[in-house]
């Protein structure tokens, strides 16, 4: 089974990211979110991420 359904619903409940936001995340962005050794991050942690690196 493919982590998608999962992932889009954290993205959305957790960080408040549309569908959209979501599928324009890179593999480092959500490595980084997902990361056990990093904690959990917040919204304003993915907000500064996506503000430092807008690809």
């Amino acid at each position: 089974m493919m982590p998608w359904r999962h992932l889009l619903f954290t993205a959305q409940h957790g960080f408040g990211l549309t569908p959209a936001q979501f599928w324009a995340l890179s593999v480092l962005e959500w490595r980084c979110l997902q990361s056990a050794s990093a904690g959990h991050a917040d919204q304003a942690c993915l907000r500064t991420l996506m503000t430092q690196y807008p690809d």
